[in-house]
């Protein structure tokens, strides 16, 4: 494990330890994290992938992408010793901020600080190989940023042989995915509050736009249009992470167009009616998550005898 990964193990040890009740259902159509993940152009100058991947995370979280920055990243007008990245996800967004809340408010009490100090102390320890000796680290509570569906900036002071040292944890969430960045200032350099603020900023727009809802394959109607019997719905295949999906059944004409709204046919199987004979039959589905809505509808099918 390198020297920037010791923060990482604790954040998520103290994460999963918090949220570790929160179950759910899982979605068919999951975010991307690689493309939400902070990138190089999110950075002002001198930022260089390091490493990046998806590692298996620890329950409750279901996926998880990392992405670490090498040396010498500008932003905000300060030269970081590094910057991460990494994004975590769960099954919905009620769960996520379940446990978003829980981690929270682990960090805004002193002795779930002590915890997450004492973890970063012990991986700090092991990761550097005994080359940086730590003395002592400090952390003020978390200051609430005002950013994507919850966001929070936890100032922590590493004091070690080679000088002070201090580091920034940010949180964030959107949707049922949570996002932490890590950064450092060199020893005995300001790290300010400006740099985590603004890369935690850049990660909610990507977050946001992550979850911008879009179909990629078109619904479909399964079955053989015949009176009485079913026609189900195949949503297709939505980019954005819908949490939930919504049905209404159209009756068309002959032609397959004009089409209108049949009154109450909103479940996901629709059985034919005398009313269908000569029509046909097609089914708009509208996908929902807490950031957006959007609606697909499929091809008319065959008309009904």
């Amino acid at each position: 494990m390198g020297r920037k990964r010791y923060w990482v193990v604790a954040a998520i040890a103290v994460f999963a330890l918090a949220c570790s009740g929160a179950q759910a259902a899982g979605q068919p159509d999951e975010p991307d994290l690689q493309a939400m993940a902070l990138d190089v152009s999110d950075f002002d100058g001198g930022a260089v992938v390091d490493s990046q991947g998806f590692p298996t995370p620890p329950p409750p979280f279901v996926g998880e992408y990392e992405r670490f920055f090498k040396s010498g990243a500008h932003l905000a007008g300060r030269r970081l010793l590094y910057a991460a990245n990494i994004d975590l996800t769960l099954d919905d967004a009620s769960t996520a901020q379940a446990a978003y809340s829980a981690f929270l408010q682990e960090l805004s009490s002193p002795a779930g600080r002590r915890q997450f100090a004492g973890l970063m102390l012990a991986n700090l320890r092991k990761s550097t190989g005994g080359r940086v000796k730590l003395r002592s680290i400090s952390a003020a509570p978390p200051v609430a940023l005002q950013l994507g569906q919850g966001a929070f900036r936890l100032a922590i002071v590493l004091r070690t042989n080679v000088g002070r040292v201090e580091f920034a944890l940010t949180g964030l969430r959107v949707d049922r995915v949570i996002g932490l960045i890590g950064m450092s200032a060199y020893p005995r350099a300001r790290l300010t509050s400006g740099p985590a603020t603004l890369a935690t900023a850049r990660l909610a727009k990507r977050f946001t736009a992550g979850f911008m809802l879009h179909n990629t394959v078109a619904p479909t109607v399964v079955g053989t249009p015949q009176q009485g019997q079913a026609l189900t719905a195949d949503p297709g295949h939505w980019a954005g992470g819908p949490d939930s999906f919504t049905y209404q059944w159209n009756r068309c004409t002959a032609a397959g167009t004009p089409c209108a709204p049949i009154a109450g046919a909103t479940a996901q199987t629709y059985v034919p009616t005398p009313a269908d004979s000569g029509s046909r039959l097609s089914v708009t589905v509208t996908a929902s998550n807490s950031i957006s809505q959007s609606s697909a509808t499929s091809v008319p099918g065959n008309p009904v005898p």
